[in-house]
């Protein structure tokens, strides 16, 4: 029986693990168009003021795969759909790198999109439902920050290859990496035990319906919202720090390695938050989102110079990707295993209208002149302000606990039998 015990346990970390790299993979998707943009700029000859729909493109994308096929894994199973998805975008990049013009990357980078907004969901859901239950909220935002590492190696890799080889070479790589880990994944990754026991005994009401039920609906709501307000600010700052930055008179190259500091800072942030979670899961995303406006707004009054500015960055990647952590955690940790995926799905689908908005914001804040970084970043402070006191009234709404759950509904601990169902 220990034999059995240590491989199975053994099975389990290895999926968390492949879970991790994915969302690694994911993250480098997610942001090769925003260091590949001024190579595109100059490529295609377009303004900046044009690339806004480029850098949202893949959002609105993401969008419709999270509301849509996201949820879809409570049906048919997390590992099917994080498979079949990851090889989808993983062509569309490839066919990314031949596009002509920017309308051609706009509508593939959409459709890149909607792979990326299925996948995370369900690579949340699961890593959480592998982890022992009282580890669920720690366990989803900690694989969460596979994201944010996944921007640090998109930058690094457009430091690297941008110049000799152009933007093409973003989009090949970052085609041929979720091709590779779907089949990984097909190799190694184990379905959930949560969902196989739920599926099996208490199939429930699942779905839109189900998190928007009246027990279910006011938190449900709050969460769409502070989803909508950090993402778009997350976004806004990573579309955006490039192109601010190489406009000041630096080279792409200081550019990409400036915006992969403050995904480095990121991973920091998300790290901490992470560990965080246990009892104050919204309470954590609170403190984040607070010190991240805070953080903002001092970059707003004095002209802090490029050191500075790098410093003030680093520290809203901490604190903002810090808030999207702890929100992926908490929000996994608030909804019962039968509308997990549904309920991050939605939550992250809703998020996507506010990513979609961020780099929208930044082309109106340019054309509007706001185009120094003392004002350009007055502009995400109060939707940081608004997300921190959401979730202070999360914290006190539900507690500082997650909610009690049933048996069937209490994850295996990882040294249980992965693919075992209740007798």
């Amino acid at each position: 029986m220990t034999g059995t015990s240590e491989a199975t346990s053994a099975r389990g970390w290895g999926g968390f693990l492949l879970i991790l790299n994915a969302l690694m993979v994911e993250g480098f998707d997610l942001q090769a168009a925003n260091f590949a943009a001024p190579s595109i700029l100059e490529d295609f000859g377009v303004s900046r003021a044009e690339i806004g729909p480029l850098l949202s493109a893949s959002l609105f994308g993401v969008l419709i795969g999270a509301v849509f096929i996201g949820p879809q894994g409570d049906r048919l199973g997390r590992r099917t759909i994080l498979i079949s998805c990851c090889i989808g975008y993983g062509i569309m990049s490839l066919v990314g790198a031949l596009a002509t013009n920017l309308t051609q990357l706009i509508v593939l980078r959409f459709l890149i999109g909607i792979g990326l907004g299925a996948v995370l969901p369900n690579a949340l859901a699961l890593a959480g439902e592998l982890a022992p239950r009282k580890y669920l909220a720690r366990a989803t935002a900690l694989v969460g920050i596979g994201i944010t590492f996944g921007g640090v190696l998109a930058g690094i890799a457009a430091a690297k290859l941008l110049a000799p080889y152009g933007w093409q070479s973003l989009f090949i790589l970052g085609g041929l990496l979720p091709i590779a880990i779907a089949a990984l994944l097909w190799i190694g990754l184990p379905e959930s035990p949560v969902l196989n026991r739920a599926q099996t005994h208490a199939p429930g009401e699942r779905g839109l319906s189900a998190i928007l039920s009246p027990a279910q609906r006011a938190r449900t709501i709050a969460i769409w919202i502070i989803f909508a307000l950090v993402l778009m600010v997350v976004y806004l700052v990573s579309g955006w720090v490039p192109l601010l930055v190489k406009d000041q008179g630096y080279s792409t190259t200081t550019a990409s390695w400036i915006a992969t500091g403050t995904h480095a800072g990121g991973v920091v942030g998300g790290v901490v938050a992470s560990l965080l979670l246990v009892r104050r899961n919204w309470s954590v995303v609170a403190l984040f989102a607070g010190l991240g406006a805070l953080t903002l707004a001092i970059i707003t009054v004095h002209d802090w110079g490029i050191v500075g500015l790098t410093v003030l960055l680093v520290l809203v990647g901490l604190f903002s990707t810090g808030t999207q952590n702890g929100l992926n955690g908490s929000c996994g940790a608030t909804y019962p295993s039968t509308m997990r995926a549904s309920g991050l799905g939605w939550a992250l689908g809703m998020g996507r209208v506010g990513s979609i908005a961020g780099p929208l914001v930044g082309s109106l804040a340019v054309l509007l002149g706001l185009s120094a970084p003392r004002t350009f970043f007055i502009l995400p402070v109060i939707p940081l302000v608004i997300a921190a006191a959401l979730a202070l009234w999360l914290a006190r709404r539900i507690g500082p606990a997650a909610p009690e759950t049933s048996a069937q509904d209490s994850p295996a601990p990882l040294s249980a039998p992965i693919m075992e169902t209740a007798r």
